[in-house]
């Protein structure tokens, strides 16, 4: 599995969370730490993780971790902007991009090695969760994807990229909710995890 490279994308300002998605607690874990825990049971390249405006606070998280630091200089230019900073990173015999936000950590590293061997055995150009007829992630771009997302202007939707070649893709039927559960406010978080965020920092704190 080394020509696909994971990325994981924590750029955002997490606005109306009003706290960095990549340290909300998750048990013993943040939500970062514990994507990157399960991508290592995956046996993939290293992680390259895309930081952005709370990258200050997130980085000492890392100092151990097997992974490669983004930094987008400008966040505020949404998922594409990240997504393009990763790509310009990757190298010629990188056949596919498992792009991950970091708001999505409840994804089984079973249902990453199944979408990786969909993606092997299909030859789409991408390759996705599906949970009742809902896309999820990660997702998996191949090559004419990544110089896709490489030429878009600055101002395009991924999921507009994604809607382009939804025919041509490849989708892994599941029941994992992970796939398609993220988390952008508080109340995001105390559906997902069963107690609300102040809980969970004071009992972390």
């Amino acid at each position: 599995m080394r020509d696909i490279i994971p990325v994981v994308l924590a750029a955002g300002d997490s606005s109306r969370m009003g706290y960095p998605k990549a340290l909300l607690p998750l048990g013993p874990d943040t939500f970062l730490i514990r994507i990157l825990k399960t991508i290592n049971k995956l046996r993939l390249p290293e992680t390259l993780v895309v930081l952005g405006t709370h990258e200050p606070a997130i980085r000492p998280l890392l100092l151990s971790c097997r992974v490669t630091v983004l930094i987008n200089p400008d966040p505020a230019g949404g998922q594409i902007s990240s997504m393009k900073l990763a790509a310009q990173s990757l190298g010629p015999e990188c056949l596919g991009c498992l792009v991950w936000p970091v708001d999505q950590p409840l994804v089984s590293a079973s249902l990453v090695r199944r979408l990786i061997r969909l993606f092997r055995s299909s030859a789409a150009p991408l390759a996705m969760p599906q949970v009742q007829g809902r896309a999820g992630h990660p997702a998996i771009f191949g090559r004419a994807l990544i110089e896709e997302l490489l030429s878009a202007p600055p101002d395009a939707n991924p999921k507009l990229i994604v809607a382009r070649h939804k025919s041509e893709a490849a989708w892994l039927m599941t029941r994992e909710a992970g796939a398609v559960e993220d988390v952008d406010t508080p109340e995001d978080y105390r559906r997902l995890m069963g107690e609300t965020l102040e809980s969970a920092l004071a009992r972390r704190h």
